[in-house]
């Protein structure tokens, strides 16, 4: 329902730029692709043997084997030359065009070759039309659709634009992302760590998740607890990139300006969700200096782990929106539970887990026993995180639970 919330709102970003395919992997395709040709183009053979014409054979002695003169070679880039003679066959290879004249391969292991006299025999009696053939337009049809707008691409994408011959491609420019951290208490790492300070670890994590998501990183450091330069950096975010991320600040206490200062900026969408971890969650809109749009704010939570959850679960698909991709879901599996698991009806827990086999092939999920907000070590070591459901209430061993794989 968050998720509704706010990518409810969110329009897709409409600049766009034209690219090599060999620089498109991660960018989002602007339009559809329409394949400009049949792909395979000519009907090719599936495997190595002979290509003849089955209608033309004699099928009332089909219990026979037919004898045939082998009168001439296909191989892929070298079709045969000439007509085929339909009442001989043709020594083909894998990927090479089938002569129109035929209209069936069979493979070379069931052929008895004579070479004396260049001819083979085979039975032909459970061989059907257009055997061991691919047939033109059998994967794409000319004037299909090859990929839909919002494909992102990776490398099968670029394979297949290769195919058809698609050299350059339609795609969105990126979009920007406004990543900083707040908080007296942290620092960079590679400085000296003075008494009562931490190093930043959320800046780093969500600008390399910011660009797993194929958007444009802006590291705007960290901000320290006071209103007023939160509001200017907040405001400079707003103006620079399409989507803003800050870390800390969204809780409760006397210097968690973040809340106050993003009200005052825009709108609030939510505050708080009914998860964990991550509870503390500030998103919305920012006014954009110009006034033509408003920019989407995400305000994490300071932990690190909690920071992380809360990507995954609302700001990864959101960003995905706004570029103009086609959401995609995190990679899921089913896993029974190992062990008994606590939790109370009324929010949706996201646990740290390992998976293992279990006896009969089925996934187990054993819930980690270090749950803490602030462990990254647990969440360098799972595999997954159980998501316990918002209406669960304690959950016995064996019960079956949806996996998020992180590896």
């Amino acid at each position: 329902m968050a998720l509704r919330a706010i990518s409810s709102q969110i329009s897709r970003s409409q600049r766009k730029e034209k690219i090599v395919i060999g620089q498109a992997s991660g960018r989002v395709l602007a339009s559809d692709v329409l394949s400009p040709k049949d792909v395979p183009e000519h009907p090719l053979s599936a495997m190595d043997g002979y290509a003849f014409s089955l209608g033309h054979l004699n099928k009332t002695n089909s219990n026979s084997p037919y004898l045939f003169k082998v009168t001439g070679r296909s191989l892929a880039g070298h079709p045969l030359q000439g007509q085929a003679e339909t009442q001989g066959c043709v020594r083909i290879f894998t990927g090479a065009r089938v002569p129109p004249e035929f209209d069936a391969v069979i493979a070379q292991e069931r052929v008895t070759i004579d070479q004396s006299n260049d001819t083979v025999q085979f039975e032909v009696k459970d061989i059907q039309p257009f055997a061991n053939i691919r047939r033109a337009g059998e994967d794409i049809a000319a004037g299909a659709t090859a990929l839909p707008a919002g494909t992102q691409i990776g490398a099968r994408e670029i394979a297949l634009l290769a195919s058809i011959g698609v050299a350059e491609v339609e795609v969105m420019q990126k979009i920007r992302v406004a990543v900083l951290s707040t908080g007296d208490e942290v620092i960079d790492p590679g400085n000296a760590l003075p008494p009562g300070k931490t190093y930043d670890a959320n800046r780093p994590m969500l600008l390399e998740m910011v660009r797993n998501c194929g958007a444009e990183a802006i590291d705007l450091g960290i901000v320290l607890d006071d209103a007023e330069s939160l509001r200017k950096n907040i405001q400079h975010a707003a103006a620079i990139a399409d989507a803003v991320i800050t870390s800390g600040g969204v809780s409760v206490g006397e210097a968690d300006h973040t809340r106050n200062v993003m009200q005052s900026l825009g709108e609030i969408a939510f505050w708080k969700l009914a998860i964990k971890p991550g509870r503390p969650l500030a998103a919305g809109w920012l006014r954009h200096p110009s006034e033509e749009k408003q920019v989407p704010f995400f305000g994490l939570p300071g932990n690190p782990v909690a920071a992380f959850v809360t990507f995954q679960a609302i700001v990864g698909p959101c960003l995905q929106q706004l570029a103009g991709a086609t959401p995609t879901s995190p990679t899921m599996l089913r896993a029974t539970l190992s062990k008994d698991a606590r939790k109370a009806p009324g929010r949706t827990e996201f646990l740290r887990c390992s998976l293992k086999r279990g006896p009969s092939g089925e996934w187990l999920a054993e819930i980690a026993a270090s749950q803490g907000a602030a462990s990254l070590k647990s969440l360098v070591d799972a595999d997954g995180l159980v998501v316990l459901p918002h209406e669960a209430g304690p959950l016995v061993a064996g019960t079956p639970v949806d996996v998020i794989v992180l590896r």
